[in-house]
């Protein structure tokens, strides 16, 4: 995490270790952690108090509920209809708390149109001068829109880069198996799947368009 204000955002997607999330958060100074409702009960679980509550309260459990109610969390309730998603509420809060850098977690698993739409709100947050990042126990999803981003992993590290929008043009990527040197790929062609990092780091640019990058563990 850089020195700028950072957040973390848990939503209510599947978390399979308990243990590795609350060491990835303890050793992350978050200038804000908010629970989407029922991410709230995988705070719980761990024994991390939020610092807001967002959502329409409908999946929060009544035991977590009434534990953070007793801890003076914010709670922020909104209706069940409305236009945003209580993921797009959150983000907004993160952001307008002066929030640079945000990792969401429990962002996958569930429905898939519950996945794709917390994927595009990494392109949401981008857009209003943010950085978001999915973070699970095995994966991490970026969006670059005309820039480069240094990923960090272990030899062997699987990542995939899909063009977002439409044409992606002039990508190059560095230290992967497969490089690739100011390439333009068209939409919807799968060539960026499945390569593979030579070292502890990969580089990857983007000259005139956006991609999705997707880190899988090892």
């Amino acid at each position: 995490m850089s020195s700028e204000k950072s957040a973390c955002i848990i939503l209510n997607g599947d978390i399979d270790d308990y243990k590795s999330l609350k060491f990835y958060m303890k050793n992350n100074n978050y200038n804000d952690i908010i629970a989407v409702d029922g991410g709230a009960n995988h705070l719980y679980e761990i024994g991390i108090i939020p610092d807001y509550i967002i959502g329409d309260l409908d999946s929060i459990d009544d035991k977590t509920k009434k534990y953070y109610e007793e801890k003076n969390v914010i709670f922020s309730k909104f209706p069940s209809k409305k236009d945003e998603t209580d993921a797009e509420l959150a983000i907004l809060k993160a952001i307008n708390n002066g929030n640079l850098n945000i990792d969401i977690f429990a962002g996958l698993g569930g429905r898939i149109d519950h996945e794709l739409a917390n994927i595009q709100l990494l392109y949401f947050v981008l857009k209003r001068g943010a950085n978001a990042r999915i973070l699970t126990e095995s994966v991490e999803i970026y969006i670059i829109e005309n820039g480069d981003l240094t990923i960090n992993g272990k030899t062997g590290d699987i990542i995939s880069v899909l063009p977002l929008k439409g044409d992606a043009k002039g990508v190059t990527l560095k230290n992967l198996e497969y490089p690739l040197n100011e390439f333009d790929f068209e939409y919807s062609i799968t060539r960026g799947i499945s390569n593979v990092m030579l070292n502890d780091h990969c580089y990857i640019e983007v000259k005139d368009g956006s991609i999705v990058v997707i880190k899988v563990k090892k």
